[in-house]
């Protein structure tokens, strides 16, 4: 009898106006996020695996985090693909939907806590700047990337078995299982609000901030009219700030939005004949939008804001065409040496 009502509330749910709007958005930019960050994240690995990139220890990190956000956009780009009706095969039918959760959710966290990594060592940087070299190597970075990632795996298994997909109630990607004791659900909703999202976010920006401040501790030494690179470091100390605030509102909103739904869906029985359901995906479509545009931008703002990665990008554009030339003359020598062997035979 419940899931009588709920499919008769589901189908005269009031799709307003702003209910549209929100969808046409989203699906716009979900589509442009994922056209423009697919080719950024595969540059910024091809860029991080060349011979001077790939002795530092930080283009681990890089790689890392651009190997998890493609797959972020790819699942995302399936989503959209599903959602237009481009795709009739729906991978949360096929597989269990716990495991697709894993891997569309999973790569997020392990983006934020590799970016986090990444602050700390920044911050080390720039407080024992003789113990650096010492401390954080390449062998201690590649132990802390799969430590975190093993630790990630641990924490997301148990969404295979409290998880599913029911196209007509699904809001938030999967449904649980209501048979699942409600601490469960509600534990992780909060852990991933406040340890995968929240901390690092705060990582980020108080590293950023640190940064920043050594920045204005070293104009006020020197004394001096700042050099070139002193004055585009602090520019890019201060741009580095602000990107971590967006990315601290751009990816916590989501997830409060997610500790609601759970909270309304375990108590609230009559929740999906309610605004506020429909409120949920309006509010839904747009903070997806956000996390889409955060997960898929990195390349684009390291392309601004430093010179040397602009540098090495545009000399693997140059090797491209060049090898790509180079295979167009090659083909168009064995083509007239073909037709020299068929003219001589004849």
């Amino acid at each position: 009898m419940r899931n009588t009502s709920i499919e008769i509330c589901s189908n005269i749910l009031n799709y307003n106006t702003t209910l549209h709007i929100s969808y046409i958005v989203w699906h716009t930019c979900g589509l442009l996020c994922t056209m423009f960050g697919i080719p950024g994240h595969l540059f910024q690995i091809l860029i991080m695996l060349n011979k001077t990139n790939r002795k530092q220890s930080i283009s681990l990190y890089v790689i890392a985090i651009a190997i998890f956000e493609l797959i972020f956009l790819v699942d995302i780009f399936w989503l959209w693909c599903v959602g237009m009706s481009i795709i009739k095969i729906d991978l949360r039918q096929i597989l269990s939907c716990g495991i697709f959760y894993n891997i569309l959710i999973g790569p997020t966290i392990l983006s934020n806590l590799y970016l986090a990594s990444i602050s700390i060592d920044r911050t080390f940087m720039i407080l024992y700047p003789t113990r650096y070299r010492l401390l954080i190597t390449r062998r201690h970075v590649l132990i802390r990337i799969f430590l975190i990632l093993i630790i990630v795996i641990l924490f997301m298994i148990p969404h295979h078995f409290y998880f599913h997909y029911n196209k007509k109630t699904t809001i938030f990607i999967c449904e649980f299982d209501t048979v699942i004791k409600p601490w469960r659900i509600r534990i992780w909703t909060f852990l991933h609000a406040l340890l995968f999202v929240s901390l690092p976010s705060i990582i980020t920006c108080i590293s950023s901030v640190i940064l920043l401040h050594n920045r204005c501790n070293q104009r006020k030494i020197t004394k001096n009219k700042s050099s070139e690179t002193a004055r585009r470091m602090k520019r890019n100390s201060i741009l580095i700030f602000f990107i971590s605030i967006f990315i601290l509102f751009s990816l916590l909103p989501t997830v409060i939005l997610e500790i609601f739904i759970v909270h309304d869906r375990l108590f609230s029985h009559d929740i999906f004949c309610s605004i506020r359901w429909q409120q949920y995906k309006i509010l839904l479509n747009w903070f997806l939008t956000l996390s889409a545009l955060n997960y898929s931008s990195k390349f684009y703002v390291r392309l601004i804001i430093s010179k040397t990665f602009r540098r090495d990008f545009i000399k693997l554009i140059n090797f491209i065409s060049l090898r790509q030339q180079k295979n167009n003359e090659q083909n168009s020598l064995a083509l007239n040496n073909s037709n020299t062997l068929k003219n001589i035979e004849t």
